[in-house]
């Protein structure tokens, strides 16, 4: 999952996947995993996430390792890109998590 830079590409021109890209190609894997499971494995092998992804009885672990997290793989703001296809999002059954503000219902 990690990316194969080209060999005439530079380590600073490497572009690292987003949390949902991440997560998309679990789940075109066959993976089907719910964010937050994602998110928990993440963390607990000490990589930072946005907190709208991480459940809320981790926020507590969460916090400080996005504070001192000094890699450079991971941007906790992510933009949504405006002409992303999410369809395939329709065919995964996910679970209804109130409270959670990645979760517009």
């Amino acid at each position: 999952m990690l990316p194969t830079p080209l060999p005439s590409q530079s380590r600073m021109d490497q572009r690292w996947h987003k949390f949902t890209e991440i997560l998309q190609r679990l789940h075109q894997e066959g993976i089907y995993i719910h964010s937050e499971q994602l998110a928990e494995f993440l963390l607990a092998h000490g990589l930072p996430v946005d907190l709208c992804y991480v459940p809320e009885h981790l926020h507590s672990k969460a916090i400080p390792i996005n504070q001192n997290y000094q890699g450079d793989m991971v941007s906790l703001a992510e933009q949504p890109e405006p002409d992303w296809d999410y369809s395939w999002m329709n065919e995964v059954q996910t679970p209804i998590v109130k409270n959670n503000p990645c979760y517009k219902i």
